[in-house]
């Protein structure tokens, strides 16, 4: 193959000695000839080191450690002295550099030739993976070949030249080379049977790929490990039911087993069989109490579920088990948190904080249980702790509302403008958390002054604009918050939240109601199941007379949320629908989930004084 002229050039400057004179170099007393011709060559030293240290025989003693080599099925090739010449090294040089420059079919040719020069299998292995690459089966075969001969121990070798074999249609020697990889890996402790199914997995030819995964199990009957391959690969190629089958005989043999329980499970969630995963990984749970494994399993399906009671149960068993896993520490510690379980999730928290990886996030999270414990001083020591993480930003942010609510609003303002200048990417995250809390903390023309600045640094952030519009209408200026949305839905049409907030607001203004229906007619396509969008709904039939439609909507509405304002809605379209008694049970109901509602307490007084 035409190696180009500039290529050559680099070569030579790359190894000047041996463009001016043919030497023979000893490949293992190889330091350095010049830069670039050292890397090169460490990768090929340490190609050789791969294979010498592959190089066991079937009676080989222990290792260094004092742990017996494994015995492994073939002999190794005996190593060949190969002194580095100039041929030898202008091939890998080639190869290499032809590899960086992007020239691959260049690269895979002298790498093969390199290979066979030098009987080196990490040449003969970037020549697979390169051809592989190129898609040039042929090529890449004649380079595996070479690679297994160089290195008939090694899986990965196995494992490719099985893949190509196949894609060469050789479905027969293909079988020969999965057979060669279940022996070395029993050899080294590891399943070939599941390495065999790994590399047929992501054959495009799945036909093929099943037939040579099913005479594997054939061949190998009584190893109940064959069959369970079978299984993942037809998991993988999303024959679930195939796979169900396969995997209720592997647990029927091997019941202890525990890997097939949790794919089984995966299997019938994805057939959208989830109640069945759920009651059969029950029952594992029950039937091996002391699994981890299937433990940790049930627990994540059933917080998919959102069965957080349970799941949380799990989490307890799990953490008797392992007590010093802090992977499943940290899942214990945030459902408990998420469950408020604040006296579980407290040491939990405490523990993980002498982590050094979880040390911020347990930091964090702790600062939010002692938050909601009123232990305001020791959230904020704990938040003003979190490093340097994603979630130091969130940290600010929360320990500034407890600033705020403590009365130090200056100090919680000042740490997020520090953080606004030091993390730029969330500084519209950081505004917004400074606005609202001078709207509930501060001046009402301080907060005014802040979203003006916010906005001019960010004019195009439509989450600025919106909490500006829903702030300023409760100052009295309708005009300025329809300019605010009215530009939104110019930039955005589709943005559900300001088609709703505009149209509810003429609603409740008694103002153009075909329009307001209009508006949030369009918020309720974007979010059919959003309780505020029923809400609106519900209040624009009202305002336009329409008692009964409204009635169903905030009906839906308050089944989905216990808002009191929808209480509020609702109580009243059925008092003036005449049905007083409906009214006041809505009322009372409500009242017991906020009991200082001014919503609530407002509209019955309104009411009763027979005022509409």
């Amino acid at each position: 193959m035409q190696v180009p002229a500039a290529l050559v050039q680099q070569i030579q400057i790359a190894m000047p000695a041996l463009a001016r004179k043919r030497r023979s170099v000893n490949l293992s007393s190889v330091k350095i000839l010049t830069i670039s011709l050292a890397i090169v060559l460490l990768l090929a030293v340490q190609g050789c080191q791969t294979l010498k240290q592959t190089e066991i025989s079937p009676g080989a003693a222990a290792d260094v450690s004092g742990t017996p080599a494994p015995v492994l099925p073939f002999a190794e090739p005996a190593p060949v002295a190969r002194e580095l010449d100039e041929d030898l090294v202008f091939s890998y040089l080639v190869g290499e550099i032809a590899a960086h420059r992007g020239e691959l079919r260049l690269s895979q040719a002298h790498y093969q030739h390199a290979a066979i020069l030098a009987r080196d299998a990490y040449a003969a292995e970037r020549a697979t993976r390169i051809a592989l690459h190129l898609k040039d089966y042929q090529a890449g075969l004649a380079s595996a070949r070479r690679w297994v001969e160089l290195a008939p121990n090694d899986i990965t070798a196995r494992q490719l030249a099985a893949v190509l074999f196949m894609r060469n249609k050789q479905l027969d020697a293909a079988g020969e080379q999965l057979d060669a990889l279940v022996k070395i890996a029993d050899a080294r402790g590891s399943d070939g049977f599941l390495q065999a199914a790994s590399a047929l997995s992501v054959e495009s030819d799945r036909v093929s790929a099943e037939l040579l995964m099913q005479q594997l199990h054939e061949r190998h009957a009584d190893d109940v490990r064959s069959l369970y391959a079978v299984a993942v690969l037809e998991t993988a190629q999303r024959r679930f039911g195939e796979a169900e089958t396969r995997l209720r005989a592997v647990t029927e043999r091997k019941p202890d087993w525990e890997q097939p329980r949790v794919l089984l499970s995966r299997v019938l969630v994805a057939q959208n069989r989830r109640d069945e995963a759920l009651a059969f990984i029950d029952e594992s749970v029950r039937r091996y109490p002391q699994s981890v494994l299937l433990r940790t399993t049930y627990s994540r399906l059933l917080v998919d579920a959102a069965d957080y009671p349970r799941a949380l149960e799990q989490f307890r068993a799990l953490h008797r088990l392992a007590p010093q896993d802090d992977e499943l520490a940290f899942g214990y510690a945030m459902l408990a948190t998420q469950q408020e379980q604040w006296a579980e999730a407290r040491p939990l928290w405490q523990a993980l904080r002498g982590s050094s990886e979880r040390r911020d996030e347990a930091s964090y999270y702790l600062a939010q249980i002692e938050e909601r414990a009123g232990n305001d001083e020791l959230a904020i020591g704990l938040y003003r702790s979190v490093g340097g993480s994603e979630l130091k930003v969130d940290a600010v942010m929360r320990m500034a509302q407890v600033l705020g609510r403590s009365g130090r609003l200056a100090e919680g303002r000042e740490g997020l403008q520090q953080a606004r200048i030091s993390n730029p990417g969330r500084a519209t995250d950081l505004y917004i958390t400074e606005t609202q809390l001078v709207q509930k903390y501060g001046e009402e023309m301080e907060a005014l002054a802040l979203y003006d600045a916010a906005i001019a640094a960010f004019p195009d952030d439509h989450d600025l604009r919106y909490n500006r519009a829903l702030f300023i209408v409760e100052l009295g200026d309708f005009e300025g918050m329809e300019r605010d949305l009215r530009r939104l839905l110019d930039e955005d049409p589709d943005h559900a939240e300001a088609l709703n907030a505009l149209g509810y607001t003429l609603a409740d203004r008694n103002e153009r109601l075909d329009e307001a229906f209009a508006l949030v007619s369009r918020a309720l396509k974007l979010r059919p199941d959003s309780p505020a969008v029923l809400d609106s709904m519900g209040w624009v039939l009202y305002r336009q007379g329409d008692l009964e439609q409204a009635a169903v909507y905030l009906r839906r509405a308050l089944d989905l949320s216990q808002d009191d304002e929808i209480a509020a809605h609702l109580g009243e379209v059925l008092w003036v629908s005449g049905r007083q008694a409906d009214a006041k049970t809505v009322w009372r109901q409500a009242l017991g989930h906020a009991p200082d509602s001014d919503k609530i307490r407002a509209v019955v007084q309104r009411l009763q004084a027979g005022l509409q």
